[in-house]
């Protein structure tokens, strides 16, 4: 009796080692067709959305080139008045932001100087909205 017990445990093990390989090599096999097939997607969409702006070449009857204009030089901008405590990194990473959401349009920066806001910091308030915004 005690052999038969062992052959039936035995079989129970090797039919679940078997069940898992199986299970593991079809997921990853699965897997290696998917990414192969979005491969392939892509390449095809990128093909596609290239072709139609392609540049076409231009011919052009050579000229001579134009002397060059030497334009007036604009004077610098002022440099900001800034308050005491706020490093250079911080005024070019202001400088900067102006710049990308007004575009040129701004001259200068007249003035950086710290806000001098309630109890939170801009971190925490931002936090205090984020979290409290209604649905």
């Amino acid at each position: 009796m005690p052999m038969l017990l062992a052959l039936q445990t035995d079989d129970k093990v090797t039919l679940s080692l078997t069940i898992l390989l199986t299970g593991l090599v079809v997921v990853f096999l699965v897997l290696i067709v998917l990414t192969e097939i979005i491969k392939l997607y892509g390449t095809l969409v990128y093909n596609a959305t290239n072709k139609n702006t392609k540049p076409k070449p231009v011919e052009k009857a050579q000229e001579p080139a134009p002397a060059p204009v030497s334009a007036p030089v604009p004077a610098a901008p002022a440099a900001p008045a800034v308050e005491d405590g706020i490093p250079g990194e911080i005024v070019a990473a202001i400088a900067a932001a102006v710049y990308c959401t007004e575009g040129a349009s701004v001259s200068a920066i007249k003035s950086i100087r710290r806000s001098r806001s309630a109890s939170r910091s801009a971190w925490g308030m931002a936090g205090v909205m984020e979290n409290t915004r209604p649905f």
